[in-house]
């Protein structure tokens, strides 16, 4: 079976240059790198990749430096239909190149680790609301990316007043080693570590869909299920997670 997976991931592992946060190999070498196979497959490139797209980010002042307006159809979320297409050849962040760098160590330097904290405090940005936008690729047509980063990018939500921590960010960010370097990963992590009862449960307001909404960019859960009737199988998800995020917010 081990065999059957390398060999299905070893296909087309190489980078694709051409469209920033965008790509089936992003994803491919995400996978890779999540199953601990980087040590059989080389995934070297796109791991570079994934360093330059956060580099790209403290090399222009926002993603309007290099994107360019698309007049498309009005929307509820966009009611003038004006998106952004990024330039071609460009470089810029996803959730899969952070997955990727969080679940590997060939690159994990004290100044390729400044990169990724520096990038991450930028992007953490919330006083020009103006730049809180992401971007599309263009293929003859719009074409959405993986999970482009934005600037207002949050580790909490916040719903009918109930602030949420958002614990995948979070913990894909603490495991890249950029937590010391970050303020507002380390009060987030403090906001967990402060949540933990006399008995080691994590009591901590979480963004539950991101746990057990099981979709292309969330569903970590691990107990069956989540029944009222035996509520510590949540509890239970949701203290390893926490565990998880204090252990690897203290290593760099």
């Amino acid at each position: 079976m081990k065999e059957k997976m390398v060999n299905f991931l070893l296909e087309n592992a190489n980078p694709s240059i051409k469209y920033a946060a965008n790509g089936q190999n992003t994803i491919r070498c995400a996978c890779i790198a999540r199953a601990g196979y980087d040590d059989v497959i080389d995934i070297k490139p796109q791991i570079q990749l994934s360093l330059d797209s956060f580099r790209r980010v403290l090399e222009v002042d926002s993603i309007l430096d290099i994107t360019r307006a698309h007049q498309g159809r009005p929307e509820r979320v966009n009611p003038s239909g004006i998106c952004y297409i990024f330039n071609d050849p460009e470089r810029w962040p996803c959730r899969y190149h952070l997955d990727m760098l969080a679940h590997t160590n060939s690159w994990k330097s004290k100044e390729n680790i400044k990169i990724i904290a520096d990038s991450m405090t930028k992007l953490m940005r919330t006083d020009r609301p103006e730049m809180q936008r992401g971007a599309n690729s263009w293929v003859g047509y719009m074409f959405g990316t993986i999970g482009c980063f934005a600037e207002g990018f949050t580790l909490a939500r916040e719903i009918n007043d109930v602030r949420s921590t958002i614990l995948d960010r979070l913990e894909l960010l603490c495991r890249c080693g950029v937590a010391p370097y970050v303020v507002k990963i380390q009060e987030e992590v403090e906001i967990l570590r402060k949540s933990i009862n006399n008995d080691g449960i994590c009591e901590a307001n979480i963004d539950e869909d991101q746990l057990n909404g099981f979709s292309t960019y969330c569903g970590q859960q691990l107990e069956v299920d989540w029944h009222k009737k035996n509520p510590i199988r949540r509890l239970c998800d949701i203290t390893f997670r926490a565990l998880l995020i204090l252990h690897y917010s203290e290593r760099i």
